[in-house]
């Protein structure tokens, strides 16, 4: 093949070396600033990774010392609860007998009214008769001795 189509074909095949070179170039070079941008995210991972690994371990501490708290409070809260549970049975429990032994004083008083006020009349019965008696043996001193 001589003449104008192998010159042809020899100026594309040079033509697409070239485009495949400057592809090539291009490429390279993307690569290497992906490279670097690959280096520079691993340095910055590592750097987030020792500046966050304290951090994170604080926080996880926290947590579980949060956690901790939470229970220490849930066991008081639960402790403080009974307490007052039985604190108010108690005082139920002892209301309910100081209403009973109210009651029994009531009931008490009442029995020692009545007899208070059976003894005052048996009292003023007496001093009744007393007096009637008293005013007799008057009567029958002054008859016997004569005086007044």
């Amino acid at each position: 093949m001589t003449g104008w189509p192998a010159v042809v074909t020899a100026l594309a095949t040079a033509v697409l070396a070239g485009s495949v070179l400057v592809l090539m170039i291009g490429l390279v070079a993307a690569l290497r600033q992906m490279n670097t941008l690959t280096a520079r995210l691993t340095h910055l991972m590592e750097n987030l990774d020792r500046d966050a690994r304290p951090t994170l371990e604080a926080v996880r501490r926290t947590v579980d010392d949060a956690g901790r708290v939470a229970v220490v409070v849930r066991d008081e809260v639960a402790a403080v609860v009974g307490t007052s549970k039985r604190l108010r049975e108690r005082a139920e429990r002892t209301a309910t007998a100081l209403e009973e032994r109210f009651l029994e004083l009531e009931t008490l008083l009442d029995v020692l009214q009545e007899e208070l006020e059976d003894t005052v009349l048996d009292v003023a019965a007496l001093l009744r008769t007393t007096r009637r008696g008293s005013g007799l043996f008057r009567a029958a001193k002054r008859a016997f001795l004569g005086r007044r």
